[in-house]
């Protein structure tokens, strides 16, 4: 039998594994020997069964999930307590009970936390609404809830701004790579299929994007209500802001590969670029992946890393311009001109623009401006740790 490693290394970190369950074990055992002295129950059980379920994968969730258990419980109790006074426990009572107070929970719009209302309520009702069990459960429910919520708070709440930063990361690489593949093969002649794949990979890169965006979400949400965000103010507009523009960029991308595709389809005189257009934009491609790539770092460490890295996106950029100058000569050349595929041509140069315009380095240093500083006494801190 092969026991798993507590400890994990990813991207050059270690991390510790098991700390969720060991908040969840610290929760419950906690809001138990806190219950004890506070609720008439001998075996106050419901305070540690409220506490595992308020502890949750953020700190924002489990404020959340605290909150919208405590109000499930508290609801379900006092229209349990309510309705015993004037019906007693039958088969058309509990199912009154059970109907009514679903209804509630939905008006109060409490999601998961819903069937905790009409199962507070049975509870009540099985005891003939008295006055013990209504505040016995009460107490233990905001206890089980408020200790869950301190342990989430003081027990290493957990930040996931690295895997957003490398997911951000991984989307541009990914789009990097469909456009070195690109700038490989067009130099020669190429084939529909070709383009058609070009253009399929291109489409591909939008599954990556979605996949960012859902770690992306997860980063967000641990950043509110954490302590441990106060050092990255600004970290949750990076990499939104960062994975926009990479999405924007694949978008244009999938119009160049829809123009290189309609070429090559095309009827007119020259359906392929001749040997000096597609050199010029193999270089070019290949400029303009580096800078998406580097737009990709450059976001990762705006949030992880020691600080912004400029220079290598903006000489990719600058390589990049001086590839599509040339391009742009070539394509205006009187022959091209005349020919039915000009169209094409200036669509080609167009989301080819739009793309270096959505990683720009300076309107991203612009952005930069606008973010919050982190506090004064973090900077020192951070300053502090660099040396």
């Amino acid at each position: 039998m092969r026991w798993p490693s507590l400890l994990v290394a990813r991207g050059g970190r270690v991390r510790l594994r098991g700390v969720r369950t060991f908040k969840s074990t610290l929760a419950a055992v906690t809001a138990y020997v806190v219950a004890l002295p506070l609720s008439d129950n001998p075996r106050p059980v419901l305070a540690p069964l409220t506490a595992l379920l308020v502890v949750q994968l953020t700190l924002y969730e489990t404020v959340r999930r605290g909150l919208m258990r405590v109000v499930s419980v508290v609801l379900g109790v006092l229209f349990a307590a309510a309705l015993s006074t004037v019906v007693p426990l039958t088969w058309w009572s509990l199912g009154l009970a059970v109907a009514v107070s679903l209804v509630i929970g939905r008006l109060f719009r409490l999601g998961d936390d819903i069937a905790e209302v009409p199962i507070s309520a049975m509870l009540i009702l099985a005891v003939g609404g008295s006055d013990i069990a209504v505040e016995g459960r009460i107490v233990e429910t905001v206890i089980g809830a408020v200790v869950g919520v301190v342990v989430g708070a003081a027990v290493a709440p957990p930040l996931y701004v690295r895997p957003a930063s490398d997911a951000v990361q991984d989307v541009a690489r990914a789009a990097a790579e469909v456009m070195r593949r690109i700038a490989t093969e067009v130099r020669s002649e190429y084939s529909p299929d070709q383009a058609d794949s070009w253009l399929a990979a291109a489409r591909g890169l939008g599954r990556d994007i979605l996949r960012a965006d859902r770690v992306l979400a997860t980063a967000e949400t641990s950043l509110r209500y954490n302590p441990r965000a106060i050092s990255r103010p600004h970290a949750a507009t990076s990499l939104r802001s960062g994975l926009d523009a990479v999405e924007r960029a694949v978008v244009s991308l999938r119009g160049v590969c829809r123009v290189l595709a309609d070429l090559v389809k095309g009827d007119g005189e020259e359906t392929v670029y001749g040997p000096d257009v597609r050199a010029a934009l193999s270089d070019l491609l290949a400029d303009v992946a580096d800078a998406v790539e580097s737009y990709g770092s450059l976001v990762g460490s705006e949030v992880v890393g020691p600080g912004p890295e400029d220079e290598r996106l903006r000489a990719a950029l600058a390589a990049a311009w001086a590839d599509r100058h040339r391009l742009a000569g070539l394509l205006r050349h009187q022959d091209r001109l005349a020919r039915d595929e000009w169209q094409l041509h200036g669509q080609l140069t167009s989301q080819i623009d739009q793309l270096l315009r959505d990683v720009d380095s300076e309107a991203r240093a612009e952005l930069r401006r606008t973010w919050p500083a982190p506090a004064p006494v973090v900077a020192r801190l951070s300053r502090r740790r660099g040396r």
